[in-house]
């Protein structure tokens, strides 16, 4: 089995905040097996969702991120078992715990975009 560390910082000054906003966290992520899904780049268009991670027999640590699009407004709806769950501008990403059997598709809006995936599966 592998081991995968993912790592969250987030950072900001903003008068909303109430203070300044600092915010670290990590886990280590060591029960990793195969099926395993390395970083991969597809282009979703617009006009239908798209497979981007089919559906897993084990739970699965999936990362997106839409790397470019046609425009600086287009975005990307994700959807997850079916159901609309994500608005993704360009240069957003998500590392999301997903439970088993859920398939991952996209639909680009405003233009044609640019969505790198990557997915690892969990033995538990």
């Amino acid at each position: 089995m592998a081991t995968l560390t993912p790592k969250l910082t987030l950072t900001g000054t903003a008068a909303d905040f109430g203070a300044a906003l600092s915010l670290s966290v990590s886990d280590t992520l060591s029960d990793i097996t195969e099926p395993v899904i390395g970083v991969s780049q597809t282009s979703i268009a617009t006009g239908s969702a798209q497979a981007l991670i089919a559906s897993n027999s084990k739970q699965s640590f999936t990362y997106i991120k839409v790397v470019s699009g046609a425009n600086s407004s287009d975005f990307v709806q994700i959807k997850i078992g079916g159901n609309a769950v994500l608005r993704m501008r360009i240069g957003e990403f998500a590392f999301l715990p997903l439970y088993a059997s859920l398939a991952v598709t996209a639909e680009a809006y405003g233009g044609a975009c640019v969505v790198e995936t990557a997915q690892y599966s969990a033995t538990s």
